[in-house]
C-alpha cells in the first residue's frame, strides 16, 4: 500500500469537507489529515431557519470544529487560505503560514452574491453563514413588541427565500408585511413540483406577497426599487433579506486554474486539470459533463463520500471511479411545525413531514454526541412522533 509523508489537506469544513475528512479517517485511520477552515464552528445550514424561529437553539446547529475533529483523530486549523502554489504543493495562509501537502482537497463553499445591485451590501441582511444568522436573529428580535407593521422584503424565491419568509411570519405573527421578490415566473423553479405546490399553499395561507417577474434595481436605506413589466416601482422598506444567489468562495484561485462560471473545472473524479493530486468538490467546483448539478448539501456530501473512497483507491493503487449523483429527493421547511418532502417516490407534507425532516437532519449532524442530544431534546418535546413510530409499552 502506498504511504505518504506530507498530510492530506482539506480546505473548507462544510458538508463536503466534513464528509470527506471523516470518511477518509474511517477508511484509513493512519492517514495524516489536516482540515483548515476560516470559521471556528460548523453551521448546519438546512436548520438555520429553526434557529430564527427558536424551534432549535444555536448550540444544536453549530458544533465546534475543534471538538468534532478531535473526536475523529483529525487535526484542525482555523486560518484563511490566501494562495496555492500547485507546482510546489504548498499552501499559503494568513500570518505567513506555509503548509506542504501530498493531496489537496478544496471545498470552501459559497458566499452571497449581490449581482452588482446598488445598495445591497449596505442595506440588506444576508442568510448564508453563522455571522449572517446571528446578525439577522438579533435584528429581528427588536420587532417582537412592535405595534406597527413593518415592510419586509425577501429577495429570491428559492428554498432559502421561501423558508425564511414562512419562519419569520410564524415567529413574529403580525409584525411584518412580507413580500418575496423573484425575477423568474415561479417560486422554487429548480425544485420538485410537489414541494413547489406545497410552498405556494403555505405562502398563500400566510398572505405573503409574491412579486414574480420582478428584478431589484436598487436598495436604499428606506426604499427598494423593483422593475416589473417595464415599470420601476419604488416601495417603502424597513427590512430587506437578500437570498437571491451565491457565488463560489474562491479568493485564493488565480488564472492558472481553469474555471467555468466562476467555478473550478474538474473531471468526473474531482481532479483539477493539470494538477491530478488536487481535488475540488461542492459549490466551488463544476464537473465536466455534469454542469447542471444543484448546489446543495446532498450533492456535496455524496461528492465527499465518493472522493474519500477514490483517495483510498489511490493508496491501494487502484483506478479511480467516476462520480454518479443519486438524487435522494429534497426537504423544505414551510413555517413553524410544517414542511414538505419529496423523496424517492414518496411525498409528505405538514406536521409529520416537519418531524421526519428534523429527525433525518439530526441524524446527519457531524458531532454524534451533539446529534443525539439534539434529537433527544426535540423528541421529548414531540410526543406525537413517538406515538406514531414507537410501540407503547403495555400497561
Amino acid at each position: 500500500m502506498k504511504s505518504i509523508k506530507k498530510p492530506i489537506v482539506i480546505v473548507g469544513a462544510g458538508f463536503g469537507g466534513m464528509t470527506v475528512a471523516s470518511n477518509l479517517k474511517r477508511l484509513n485511520p493512519s492517514l495524516p489529515i489536516l482540515v483548515v477552515d476560516s470559521e471556528a464552528r460548523f453551521l448546519f445550514k438546512p436548520l438555520m431557519y429553526e434557529v430564527i424561529s427558536e424551534e432549535l437553539s444555536m448550540w444544536e446547529t453549530t458544533p465546534e470544529f475543534s471538538k468534532i475533529f478531535s473526536d475523529l483523530g483529525i487535526t484542525f486549523l482555523r486560518n484563511c487560505l490566501t494562495k496555492i502554489r500547485f507546482d510546489e504543493k504548498i499552501l499559503e495562509f494568513n500570518d505567513d503560514l506555509h503548509i506542504g501537502y501530498e493531496f489537496l482537497i478544496l471545498c470552501t463553499g459559497s458566499v452571497s452574491s449581490n449581482f452588482s445591485v446598488k445598495g445591497v451590501d449596505e442595506n440588506c441582511y444576508f442568510f448564508n453563514n453563522l455571522k449572517d444568522l446571528t446578525k439577522l436573529k438579533s435584528f429581528l428580535k427588536q420587532f417582537q413588541n412592535n405595534k406597527i407593521k413593518k415592510n419586509l422584503f425577501v429577495i429570491g424565491a428559492g428554498p432559502s427565500g421561501v423558508e425564511i419568509a414562512c419562519k419569520i411570519h410564524d415567529t413574529y405573527k403580525d409584525k411584518f408585511d412580507i413580500s418575496i421578490v423573484e425575477r423568474s415566473n415561479e417560486i422554487l423553479g429548480q425544485n420538485k413540483i410537489f414541494n413547489r405546490e406545497e410552498a405556494e399553499k403555505a405562502l398563500e395561507r400566510r398572505k405573503i406577497n409574491i412579486l414574480l417577474n420582478s428584478t431589484v434595481q436598487e436598495i436604499s436605506e428606506k426604499k427598494i426599487s423593483i422593475l416589473n413589466d417595464s415599470e420601476i416601482k419604488k416601495l417603502e422598506q424597513d427590512v430587506v433579506i437578500w437570498t437571491a444567489g451565491i457565488k463560489p468562495n474562491l479568493p485564493y484561485i488565480d488564472e492558472q486554474v481553469k474555471q467555468i462560471k466562476g467555478r473550478i473545472l474538474v473531471n468526473n473524479k474531482f481532479q483539477i486539470e493539470n494538477y491530478l493530486n488536487s481535488f475540488a468538490i461542492g459549490d466551488i467546483s463544476i464537473i465536466q459533463g455534469m454542469e447542471e448539478l444543484p448546489l446543495t448539501a446532498q450533492v456535496a456530501m455524496q461528492q465527499g463520500d465518493h472522493l474519500a473512497k477514490n483517495i483510498e483507491r489511490i493508496f491501494l493503487e487502484q483506478d479511480l471511479l467516476p462520480f454518479d449523483f443519486q438524487d435522494n429527493g429534497e426537504m423544505i421547511s414551510l413555517g413553524m411545525g410544517e414542511a414538505s418532502i419529496s423523496a424517492l417516490g414518496v411525498t409528505l407534507s405538514g406536521k409529520l413531514a416537519f418531524e421526519a425532516r428534523r429527525l433525518i437532519y439530526a441524524s446527519k449532524m457531524p458531532d454524534i454526541s451533539r446529534s443525539l442530544k439534539s434529537t433527544a431534546s426535540w423528541l421529548f418535546q414531540k410526543k406525537s412522533i413517538i406515538n406514531k413510530f414507537v410501540n407503547k409499552r403495555p400497561k
